[in-house]
């Protein structure tokens, strides 16, 4: 299967080893992907993790900050994944047996995982998403003890994000100096 794979990227690899600016530009595409979608999420994640337990408004308007960065987010990460998936090609052979290189994809799938059920919890403490937030009818049939069990879930999750954000830096560079 790495024959395979290395003998069908190989006119990708043989043009980005050839190229004087396609390097540059692709690790700079990925690390500044990297950098907004990751910022934004741990800025995200520190306002959840800092906010007032017990109270429903706080509740609701952490978990409508949190649904509004997740386009930005998911976006950062979807220019990550091809930029990441072209310097995957440019050196199959290289990152095909690197351990460290597979920390990382698994990282990322977590990461992904992860962003996928604090999702499904923010659908969870805000029903009525949206514009209700905004006229604060969201989450009306629920009291802030009922919001308690999803939120403090959420903040599980927020702390799984800062982890798994911060542990993709560590393995980027190490992976870079393979």
């Amino acid at each position: 299967m790495l024959e395979t794979l290395t003998t069908l990227t190989q006119p990708w690899a043989d043009y980005y080893a050839e190229s004087a600016w396609l390097p540059t530009a692709l690790i700079a595409l990925h690390v500044l992907a990297l950098f907004v979608g990751g910022g934004i999420a741990l800025g995200a994640d520190r306002r959840v993790l800092q906010s007032t337990p017990g109270h429903r408004d706080a509740y609701l308007a952490t978990a409508a900050d949190l649904k509004a960065t997740h386009g930005i987010v998911i976006g950062a990460l979807v220019l990550t994944n091809l930029s990441g998936l072209a310097l995957f090609t440019s050196d199959v052979g290289t990152f095909w047996g690197s351990r460290v290189f597979w920390a990382k994809m698994a990282t990322l799938v977590v990461l992904i995982l992860n962003g996928v059920r604090m999702r499904a919890t923010e659908a969870r403490l805000l029903p009525n998403a949206g514009s209700a937030v905004e006229t604060g009818s969201a989450g009306a049939e629920l009291t802030g003890a009922e919001l308690a069990g999803p939120y403090a879930t959420l903040r599980t999750h927020a702390w799984v994000s800062v982890l798994g954000w911060c542990l993709i830096v560590v393995l980027g560079v190490v992976v870079a100096n393979i």
